[in-house]
């Protein structure tokens, strides 16, 4: 590796580098840690493995200091790797309390830490001073640790609106251990008035078995919370769901592997006028046909509802699909429904022709056509209405069922879409005119 003219192409250029990733490497020479310093300084993104000397944490900490370190820092590692010393983890994490330039921490199971506990309270102290994160990950296998001063560290001394909790990548079975969070400890730390969070993510980490009912019948809400996600959690129904009712103004809802059945805890979130949700994901629960049936039936009446996922529900993969008949008649009474995803049992072509139909003109623009006793829509902006039906970009359910899509507390990242659909134009057109669409 030639250092010196790779480090003098860095300083030449006047780009940044997207992302750059560094390997663990055991000797570190003095025209290695030039380049090193060269990369900090041009990397929007660094992902990296533990550095093995502490000269290039110290020339880490100093970039980021100077505010002109990466804006991303994304640590993971190798098991059969060093494991990083509390003194290098003084160093990296210094850097991160007066950074100016980091917004995004990303800290993975594989990271290891010679002595996670004093790592842990290090990294309470970090963030609590650091004043320009806006999104943090934490593994908690990696720090075994108390998470109450790392939580009241990122939720309350720093203005961080992504925070995402987890336990690894581990194989989730009977004998999996799960890391416990204080379920009071986190009501009270996201109710409080100046928590800022918008995006929580809880994946694998089981809130305090202990709740009782004092712990769950609370009046203490948080309004600034956005989109919030539990996955793999160590509860039961009624404990999921009273542990929803502390978010409301929450738009996104991610509640996939939890073993949940039944949907109707969710109405007050979907249903009336102070709801809320807007995307609702409930992947591999054990949502029954009647169930499934019964959230159908009250489809109509969310009209805030904007993406709905089904994948590897229970009901989609029994023998009866009598909930398909009573799925097309709700969707095509919604009006602002815009994406169903189903994925995991058989579908006729029949099926998926009628609901995209409805759902891709409710994502054109068929509200606007709702008359309400309040106002109607002017006929200078049906113009802007047919234009903006005729340009935007709809979800392809041609391969939306074989492809798997990344989603998170934050919602849904990507969908398969397809170019302008011109009909759907036309049958807005028709509705208004005749006042019959579907």
């Amino acid at each position: 590796l030639d250092c010196d003219t790779l480090t003098q192409m860095l300083k030449q250029s006047p780009n940044k580098i997207e992302c750059a990733c560094l390997d663990h490497r055991e000797n570190v020479s003095p025209e290695y840690l030039a380049l090193l310093v060269s990369l900090f300084k041009k990397a929007e993104v660094l992902n990296f493995d533990p550095f093995g000397r502490d000269a290039a944490y110290a020339c880490l900490m100093a970039c980021l200091m100077q505010g002109d370190g990466p804006r991303e820092l994304v640590f993971t590692g190798h098991r059969d790797l060093d494991s990083i010393s509390l003194h290098q983890a003084g160093l990296l994490f210094q850097g991160i309390a007066f950074s100016t330039s980091v917004e995004t921490l990303i800290l993975s199971q594989e990271f290891g830490f010679d002595e996670p506990e004093n790592v842990g309270r290090a990294l309470a102290h970090s963030l609590g001073l650091n004043r320009s994160l806006k999104r943090v990950g934490l593994c908690m296998a990696a720090l075994d640790t108390n998470m109450q001063g790392i939580l009241g560290s990122v939720l309350l001394e720093t203005q961080v609106q992504s925070l995402d909790i987890n336990n690894g990548s581990e194989e989730i079975d009977e004998h999996y251990e799960y890391n416990e969070i204080p379920f009071n400890i986190l009501r009270d730390i996201l109710c409080r008035k100046d928590c800022s969070l918008k995006h929580l993510r809880l994946d694998a980490v089981a809130l305090s078995p202990s709740m009782n009912d004092d712990d769950l019948n609370t009046t203490l809400k948080n309004s600034s919370v956005r989109g919030f996600s539990l996955e793999c959690a160590n509860l039961d129904c009624s404990q999921i769901m009273e542990t929803v009712s502390l978010f409301q103004s929450i738009e996104t809802l991610c509640l996939n592997f939890n073993g949940i059945s039944d949907l109707s805890p969710l109405d007050p979130l979907l249903i009336g006028d102070n709801a809320t949700l807007k995307s609702l994901v409930v992947c591999s629960n054990d949502i029954e046909e009647a169930d499934a049936i019964d959230f159908f039936r009250k489809l109509p009446q969310m009209k805030r509802l904007r993406h709905v996922l089904f994948h590897d529900t229970l009901f989609l993969t029994g023998n009866s699909h009598s909930w398909k008949t009573t799925a097309i008649e709700a969707i095509r009474r919604n009006k602002s429904l815009e994406c169903v995803e189903y994925k995991g049992g058989s579908f006729d072509e029949d099926f998926v022709d009628k609901t995209k139909v409805a759902l891709s003109l409710n994502r054109g623009g068929r509200r606007a056509l709702e008359v309400e006793s309040s106002s109607v829509l002017p006929a200078n902006l049906w113009p802007r209405v047919l234009e903006r039906a005729a340009n935007i970009v709809y979800c392809d359910y041609s391969t939306i069922y074989e492809e798997e899509e990344e989603l998170c507390c934050e919602g849904l990242k990507s969908l398969p879409v397809e170019s302008t659909r011109v009909d759907v134009v036309f049958w807005l057109l028709r509705e208004k005119m005749v006042g019959q669409c579907l």
